[in-house]
């Protein structure tokens, strides 16, 4: 019961609801109704209660500002992105650590997991020939990160953003930004920490899916960042964990290697409009 309640108030009360608006399609390209890319987004944790069902596209606002970066880019570029969020609860963390709390935040953890590749599946029948991005935040990016090893070998998926991921490895073999960056072997993902209890493989990812992702983690945040006996509940922990936003310079500008990747899938992999990345 300790050790529960220790990674639910881990992740308790570090993660934010959202803001709103909405998403865009793009123009036709890869098929009829198809787009160049497309982008499927998992908010964090408690994102998609009330009104966030709608606010930033029902992905949350880390994902759903990194959709924007990504879809002007493009569009600088004469590229379309249409999007898509992740239907799934993103429960919000219970604050008692109780073991019927932990199970039903589980529970929307694989809700998630089975949701986006359901989605996934769904798309690619359509759109066969259109390249995609996931992106996920905090709980969301575990969403993601837990269906990156079946998809090591899918040409379609050409890039994954990974936010303040729960299920972070400090030596995986994502590209990795953030202040973590800069310290390699420091803390990992709360559920790494207790694996078992959170259902969560603990080796590393294939290097054809981790080439293709980019994880973002900072010193000190307690859901991607946990050390054993650490504050998660701390003012500075929270600060650290719901102070994530896409950057155009520093350990945040993650938009332009994201878009590197997405380049890359594409014809002409060598533009890079830095100009773009805002």
């Amino acid at each position: 019961m300790i050790v529960i309640r220790r990674v639910v108030t881990a992740i308790a009360g570090v993660l934010l609801a959202s803001g709103i608006s909405g998403l865009s399609a793009g123009a036709a390209s890869a098929a009829p109704g198809c787009a160049d890319y497309h982008w499927i987004g998992a908010a964090g944790s408690g994102q998609r209660d009330g009104a966030g069902l709608t606010a930033n596209g029902g992905m949350g606002d880390v994902v759903y500002q990194s959709y924007l970066q990504m879809r002007a880019a493009l569009a600088d570029s004469g590229r379309t992105i249409t999007a898509e969020a992740v239907q799934y609860p993103a429960a919000p963390v219970p604050a008692d650590g109780g073991i019927r709390g932990w199970m039903n935040f589980m529970d929307s953890v694989h809700d998630g997991t089975d949701a986006a590749a359901e989605q996934l599946k769904a798309f690619s029948a359509q759109c066969p020939a259109t390249k995609v991005i996931l992106a996920g935040y905090s709980q969301g990016a575990m969403v993601i990160h837990r269906n990156l090893r079946d998809l090591a070998d899918d040409p379609q998926v050409v890039a994954a953003l990974l936010v303040a991921d729960g299920d972070r490895l400090p030596v995986d073999t994502t590209i990795n930004m953030g202040s973590t960056a800069l310290a390699p072997g420091v803390g990992k993902g709360v559920a790494q920490e207790h694996s078992f209890l959170a259902d969560t493989d603990t080796s590393m990812l294939p290097a054809a899916i981790g080439a293709r992702t980019v994880s973002v983690c900072d010193i000190g945040d307690p859901v991607c960042d946990s050390v054993p006996d650490q504050d998660s509940m701390s003012p500075a922990g929270i600060a650290i964990h719901t102070g994530y936003a896409p950057a155009g310079s520093g350990p945040h500008a993650w938009g332009a290697p994201l878009y590197n990747l997405v380049l890359a899938s594409g014809p002409d992999a060598g533009y890079q409009p830095a100009q773009s990345l805002r």
